[in-house]
């Protein structure tokens, strides 16, 4: 940022909880918001949605019939270029460096193909989420890294699918 003052990380967004307290309830919400979902493995459950802007898978942990949002992504299409844009991908603290990360980014970029024409998924990472563990996460996924600037910090994520 040509020498000025970078703040430490922070959290991208609060993650936001959801707790569904009963297994009704949990199939009530699956059918009035139009939800599809699969138990893939272990008590997660990833639960799609294709709203008007592009695919959202959120992941569900099962116990003792509660059920708990623990890691989602979102994302916009772009029909006319073909790409995915993901606007976040957020995995509650606790839950992190267990692999739900990559699990859940993986059934998504398997999943959306079905429902969307896709070429590219590329997504924005700000300043202040800057670090080495989250370059990292995004390379493994076979992502491409970029800087937009001059000042060389990743800031962009570029994955080429077809």
């Amino acid at each position: 940022m040509n020498g000025e003052f970078m703040p430490p990380r922070r959290e991208p967004k609060a993650f936001e909880e959801l707790k569904i307290i009963s297994e009704k309830e949990f199939s009530r919400y699956l059918t009035e918001q139009k939800l599809s979902q699969e138990k893939l493995k272990d008590d997660f459950y990833y639960v799609l949605t294709f709203d008007g802007f592009g695919p959202r898978v959120d992941v569900f942990e099962e116990f003792n019939q509660e059920y708990l949002r623990i890691a989602y992504i979102d994302s916009n299409y772009d029909e006319k270029f073909k790409n995915l844009y993901i606007t976040i991908l957020n995995v509650k603290p606790e839950y992190r460096n267990l692999g739900i990360g990559t699990s859940l980014y993986n059934y998504f970029e398997e999943i959306s193909p079905q429902k969307f024409e896709v070429n590219t998924i590329n997504g924005k990472l700000d300043y202040w989420t800057q670090h080495k563990e989250r370059e990292r996460f995004y390379s493994r996924l076979g992502f491409k890294l970029k800087s937009e600037g001059d000042d060389g910090i990743i800031d962009t994520i570029q994955k080429q699918i077809h």
